[in-house]
This record gives structure tokens, sequence and C-alpha cells, in this order.
């Protein structure tokens, strides 16, 4: 539209201008695309389609590259379309992706290649410049590793970068037999539109009103144009490289402030920064005020903002930030168990039972598994305490296959049979240490608990899977089931948005907190949702009394104000996440050591990252449990540790 154009000239996006040439169901042809990409008969028409495009838009200046079409393969017709367009303009490059590495395209343009598919690239002999023409495939809860994409693309001179596929969810409101509205999208149009492709036009990185999509918010923080690197954190080193192709950076203020847990400490600015296009400084932050604190984590955050206001752009307005955690961390003291109220430890043939004052812990036997937790007469969890496996797909899952590759774990936590249990009551300490195993995927599951005299519970795991060839584990962690009166949440950890593994960079360390239905986010298809990563600790509370989780050192955590299972896949039916998902009493608490990363190469294969991936081998992770009264400072609670 002519509109678009004029606002790219105005506002200075750079534009790929691409010829209506398209030719999908060609591929179906015996022939497939060939049968009219060399076909005489078909010349006029690509010659056509490719002139009219360029005297429409030639005298537009936001258009930096002509594009001859798109998933239309390849043959003599674009090779004379190239040569159309090179004789009218030579002053544009003109781009095609199915010419891969021949001369009709002056950019080599693939679609959905590897980090390492680039990398090879760009280290071969060829010197064209290389950008992918649709990477990053934004379907549910994507857009996985795109901070490893951006390091590569930093790496090599000829590597610059690529287009997100896609912006905006093309799906459409509806309403229920109930009037609540809705995202439609194929399968929900009557039986006249049997056939469709279910919610592959959910794809983009804002919904269809225009909000934002959790994961777009990574791909601001990872595209921003100003970077900042650690250099020497012992000294207060902080680089800075101004990754604008022309503007100055004195055209931005920088701050800073340091924050110790959830306080600041100290703050600054650092005035103008003339620094040129491409250019690199170090910044010296003076770290000789800060008195560490024990228990205390203190972290370095350095922002650059808007100095004035911007077409489209406000005066203060955050255009780069980063994080640093500051070396200087010192560990709290360990209290004795012994100087805490004295504990009693009982075991039948069923339970082993734990009683101290005001509290108490039941083990099962047969299940393997803390079952009862109680604290003053509440009881804290519904269910018992079990190690859980499996996370609701995303849509990046069902691509590849994973429901059914690691369908093995999906019941894994009801497989496990208790081997033995043991128990000790040592240094006012009741020590309960389980074993258990899944033959069936080659597992071993040692649980030890340790409680102490204040109802605080230390659960150390260990998973063992001795069969290499059993599927990647989707998840290894925790699920406590409570009450739903648990309805808010609070956390120092990685926020305040969702975050996971392979897609993290935007969610700075701090304290958040919420209520625990905000913490889901309603993608047009239920799927996992609402994790966050590299959590201290998180508490959960019904306003007077609470529970915390505290890692040793970290986990992975999230909150659903109904049963996550909720969230599953169900072949063949027709879900939406903002009518299928509903607010339940109910709270199921994840608590794990790692989930692996939703992926987002694209939907329709790649699997997650193996170095965001839990192969089969072993893995421990270690948390406590500690339950509290709305008389507690959670900050100080969170520094408690026993010897």
């Amino acid at each position: 539209q002519e509109r678009w154009y004029e606002l790219c000239n105005e506002y200075g996006l750079y534009v790929i201008d691409e010829a209506n040439i398209e030719a999908h169901g060609m591929r179906f042809h015996d022939n497939s695309f060939e049968q009219i990409t060399n076909d005489t008969l078909w010349t006029a028409q690509w010659l056509d389609r490719g002139n009219r495009m360029f005297e429409r838009d030639k005298n537009q200046p936001s258009i930096i590259m002509w594009s001859m079409g798109n998933e239309a393969g390849d043959g003599q017709n674009f090779k004379k379309l190239y040569q159309m367009l090179k004789d009218k303009d030579s002053s544009r490059p003109v781009v095609y992706e199915p010419a891969k590495l021949e001369l009709h395209t002056d950019v080599v343009f693939p679609m959905y290649d590897t980090i390492e598919e680039i990398s090879e690239y760009a280290e071969s002999k060829y010197d064209r410049p290389l950008i992918l023409c649709e990477y990053a495939h934004a379907m549910g809860n994507s857009v996985g590793n795109l901070i490893d994409y951006w390091e590569t693309f930093e790496r090599y001179k000829s590597l610059q970068g690529g287009f997100i596929w896609d912006w905006v969810d093309q799906v459409i409101a509806k309403k229920d037999s109930n009037g609540v509205e809705y995202w439609a999208y194929g399968g929900d149009f009557g039986k006249e539109f049997t056939e469709n492709d279910s919610n592959f036009c959910a794809n983009g990185l804002i919904a269809a009103d225009r909000s934002l999509n959790p994961h777009i918010k990574e791909v601001k923080k990872v595209y921003q144009p100003i970077r900042f690197k650690s250099d020497n954190l012992k000294r207060g080193r902080v680089k800075v490289t101004n990754d604008f192709d022309f503007i100055n950076l004195s055209d931005y203020t920088f701050s800073w402030f340091i924050k110790g847990d959830s306080k600041i400490v100290a703050s600054g600015r650092l005035g103008t920064l003339d620094l040129e296009a491409g250019e690199t400084r170090t910044l010296t932050f003076n770290l000789s005020s800060i008195r560490p604190k024990l228990g205390v984590r203190y972290f370095l955050t350095v922002q650059a903002k808007t100095k004035y206001k911007k077409p489209l752009i406000p005066k203060d307005y955050l255009v780069a930030w980063d994080q640093f955690e500051l070396p200087i961390y010192k560990e709290s003291k360990a209290q004795d168990p012994s100087n805490l109220t004295s504990i009693n430890l009982f075991k039948n043939e069923l339970n082993t039972e734990v009683y101290g004052k005001g509290f108490k812990v039941i083990f099962n036997h047969e299940m393997g598994q803390l079952s009862e937790y109680e604290i003053n007469g509440l009881s804290i969890i519904k269910k018992p305490i079990k190690t859980n496996f499996w996370r609701a797909p995303n849509d990046n899952d069902l691509g590849n296959g994973m429901p059914a590759r690691t369908k093995i774990w999906k019941e894994a936590s009801e497989r496990f049979s208790t081997l033995s249990v043991e128990s000790e009551l040592k240094n006012n300490t009741a020590q309960i240490t389980i074993i258990s195993e899944d033959p069936l995927s080659s597992s071993t599951l040692r649980s030890k608990y340790f409680v102490y005299g204040n109802g605080v519970i230390r659960i150390n795991q260990i998973i063992e899977v001795k069969d290499s060839t059993v599927s990647e584990i989707p998840r290894f962690g925790l699920k406590l089931s409570m009450s739903g009166e648990f309805d808010q949440v609070s956390w120092f950890g990685r926020g305040p948005h969702e975050s996971y593994w392979d897609r993290k960079t935007s969610a700075a360390i701090g304290h958040y907190s919420g209520s625990v239905w905000e913490q889901s986010f309603p993608y047009v298809r239920p799927q996992e949702t609402g994790n966050k990563t590299d959590i201290y600790w998180m508490a959960v509370s019904n306003g007077s009394n609470g529970l915390m989780a505290k890692g040793l050192p970290t986990f992975d955590g999230s909150v659903h104000q109904y049963p996550y299972e909720d969230l599953d896949y169900v072949p063949g039916s027709q879900r939406h996440g903002n009518l299928d998902i509903k607010s339940k009493d109910h709270l199921d608490w994840l608590i794990d050591y790692k989930q692996m990363g939703v992926g987002g190469d694209n939907s329709w294969g790649a699997r997650t990252h193996n170095k965001y991936t839990l192969f089969p081998g072993k893995y421990e992770f270690s948390i406590m449990l500690i339950p509290f009264d709305n008389k507690n400072n959670l900050s100080q609670l969170s520094k408690l540790k026993f010897e």
C-alpha cells in the first residue's frame, strides 16, 4: 500500500520490495516448480509482475533491494527477471531465496538455515552477504536461541541478520455461544472448511489486536543497537559498543544503578558518550563504596535512553540495557539445627512421620513421596509432591514429534516404584532418603529430605537415566499441588515476563510480584507458559501464610491457577487459550532443575538445540521449602541456611 511506503520513508525503515510471484501449488506437479519457471510461455508473466513492482515503487527511498518473489522454485524466467531489474536499476541489489548460490541473486537469501549452516557459509569461499529471508519461526511459545543467532551474525562480516516469520498472528476474533471472544484459527469455521492448517496462522510476534506476545520482548533486547559487555567486573569495567550504522551515541543519555537484592545501593549518570557508529569504549564504575552484606547479591544495570523526542519514540525511552552480577557475593552464616525446637521421627510400615512445634511432615513409603505437609494446622499441599518430567507441548514440540518421541516421560512419575526408605534423626534434623526406579525409562531417582525444627524442608534430588537411547527429558523437577487460596506470587530471579533456558536474555534479575493467574499467557492454542528462569527464591501466599522455595543455588519455576494438565495437547481437539484455560480453586507450582528450551528454528521438525536439552544422563538439584506468615520479610527469609 502506498501509505506503508510513505511511513517507511518518513521513519527510516529499510524495505525489501517483493514481486507478486509465488507458486506454492506447483510443488504438487510432476515437474514441480520447473513446469512454469522454465517455460517460455510464462516469461512475459514473470517480467510483467517484476516490472509492475519496479515502476510502481522505484522512487521510494526506503526500498533498498528488490526481491523477485517467494517460494516459486527457480529457472530461466527468474534469470531473465533478474537481468531486467539490473538493467533498469543497477543501484539496488536483487535477491531471491531459491536461487541459492547461483549468480542471479546478489545476496544469498536462505530460509530457516541453522546457525551451523550460516556459519559454514561465512567460513566458505563465498563472499556475498547472507540474509535469512525467514528465520526464528515465532509460532506460539517460540523464538528460542535468538541470542545465539545474533552472536553468530556479529561474529562474521558476511552475515547480515534476517527476517523473523512473522509479525502478527493472522487469526480472527469470534465469540462462543456464551458471548466470550476468542481467537479463531483453522477448524473454527464450520464443516465447509474442514481442510485447514490449524493454528499455523498464529506465528506472530504480536497478537491479531496488536498487543504484544511474550517473545517480542526477547527480540527487542537481542536487537538493541547498543551493546554492553563485561570487561573486568572486579574492577568495575564494562565495554559499550555502538552498533548503529550512522548515529553517534551523543543522542542518548546513559545511567547506571547497583541493586543489592531489590534495594538500590548506588546509582549515577554517565553523561554524554561521544561514540561514533561501530566504535567501542570501556566504562569504569567505582565499586569501592559497596560493602557487601552476607547473603546479598549485587547487580549492576547500565541503561541507554533517548535524549530527545524523536519520531515515534518519546524522550527517555529505554533503547538498550544490560545487567551484570558483581563478583562480591558472600554466603550468609549457617544456622545450627540443634538450636531449633526439637523434633520427633516415627516410622511404621506405611509412613515415615516427622513432628515438630506447629508442623508435621509425612512420607508415604509405597509412593516414595512427601505426602503431607502441615504448618500450624494448615495443609500446605493437596496432593503428594511428585517428581515431574513432562511439559505441555508448545507448537514447536508438536512440529518435531516431541509428544510421541518423549511419551515415556509423561507418566514416568506414576511408574517409579520405591526400592528403599531410610531415615534417621541426626543433629535435630530428620533425614529421609528414598530410592526409587522406573525400569521403562531405565532411571533411578534418589530423593533426600532434611526436615528441620522450624518446619523447613531441604530437598535434594538426583535422577540418573542409564540408557542413552531413551529420549530427551522434557523437564526434571517437582510439582506441588496446593489450594487455590495461594493466589499471590513473589520471586527473586528473572522477570517480569516468562523466560526459558533458550529465551531469557530479555528478563532481568530482580524482585517481582503479582497474582498467580497473570503469570500465564493465553497463547492462541494452549501450551507451556509462564516459566521463570534463574530463580533464587519464589514464594506463594494467601495473604496471611505462604511457602517459599529457595534455590540451592537457583531453579526454574512457574505457578498456575489451574491444573497444569489443562495446558496439555489433546489430539484432534480445537482448543483456545482464552477459552479453555480458566482460573480454578487450585494451584500447581512447578519447581524445576530445568525444562528444555522452547526452540524456534522452525515449527515443522527442528528440535530444541542440544545445549538446551536434557539428554539421558545424571542431573541433580536442591531446594529448600520455607513456610512463612505475613510478618516475615521474604528477602531476609531467603538468607536462611543450615549447617
